[in-house]
């Protein structure tokens, strides 16, 4: 049947992992084999509407109505377009919260009043499916704001008697790089869920992102994710890739770049404060010693 249906509507796809599932411009069905197929609703005729709901189970995800903000977040990620309002507000510092429930019947407006009561702001949420979609933060948390994500999961899980897991993506400060992003980051939660941690955090990720068969555009993503705020900086990524490779020892670094311990100390200290990854720490340590490596393929 897929075959035939390929036939007579060559614009269907089907959904992947890397597939997001814009509802705005398809039609989304379930074959007999459990396929999940979409056709571009301007190739469809009311009559033919009606036929495949006849012969095919229309896949109905669980999303609910959308804010004026979560329709301009869909234009940018869904069909990259990039609203004047959005551009015009010069947004910077806003990273997402890729979740999956273990519940599909869960009440979408439900579970906004839950995420809204959380956050200290209301974010846009938008659905991929009836199970899994997108929180953004759209502005840094200052510190009285902190979220902790494992006590997110915790008042979810009891609140809702479901499972949660959250991949929290990096800070990304173009609006223009957000469709990129959030392929990448659903991409890396897809990677990533076989190693059963609740709340994966992107540097965390890193070294099972390896792991994977990740292609070059992918590896850019990591770098410039990672060191997009210090790439022009040669001297300083020198300079932190020895204080690794001195097991992060100051003193020994110091004398392997001949400069004084409080020197290398101080751009140490920059590199932390430029990207917000503290690499004396072992997860910030492996993804940053990682990410400078990978940068020398080009």
């Amino acid at each position: 049947m897929f075959a035939q249906l390929k036939m007579m509507f060559p614009n269907l796809i089907t959904i992947t992992d890397n597939t997001t599932m814009d509802t705005v411009s398809y039609k989304w069905y379930v074959t007999s084999n459990n396929e999940i197929i979409g056709i571009p609703k301007t190739d469809l005729t009311q009559r033919e509407k009606e036929l495949l709901e006849i012969l095919l189970t229309p896949y109905k995800a669980n999303q609910p109505p959308t804010t004026d903000r979560e329709k301009m977040w869909m234009d940018v990620l869904f069909h990259h377009e990039f609203p004047k309002q959005m551009l015009q507000e010069k947004l910077n510092d806003f990273h997402f919260v890729y979740f999956s429930l273990s519940d599909e019947t869960i009440d979408p407006e439900s579970f906004r009043e839950a995420i809204h009561g959380l956050f200290p702001t209301k974010t846009p949420i938008l659905w991929e499916n009836n199970h899994e979609g997108v929180i953004i933060q759209e502005e840094t948390q200052n510190s009285e704001d902190f979220i902790s994500y494992s006590e997110i999961i915790e008042v979810l899980t009891t609140d809702f008697y479901m499972n949660i897991k959250l991949f929290i993506g990096p800070t990304i400060k173009n609006i223009k790089q957000a469709p990129d992003f959030y392929y990448w980051i659903k991409r890396c939660y897809h990677l990533t869920t076989s190693h059963n941690h609740d709340v994966m955090r992107y540097t965390e990720a890193i070294p099972y992102l390896f792991l994977q068969d990740i292609n070059d555009k992918e590896q850019q993503l990591i770098i410039e994710s990672l060191l997009n705020d210090v790439k022009e900086d040669e001297e300083l990524l020198k300079t932190v890739q020895v204080f690794l490779e001195s097991n992060s020892n100051t003193t020994l670094a110091a004398k392997k770049m001949y400069m004084h311990r409080n020197s290398l100390q101080y751009r140490v200290d920059k590199f932390i404060e430029k990207t917000g990854i503290d690499v004396k720490q072992f997860e910030g340590a492996i993804a940053i010693y990682l990410c400078l490596i990978m940068r020398t393929k080009w």
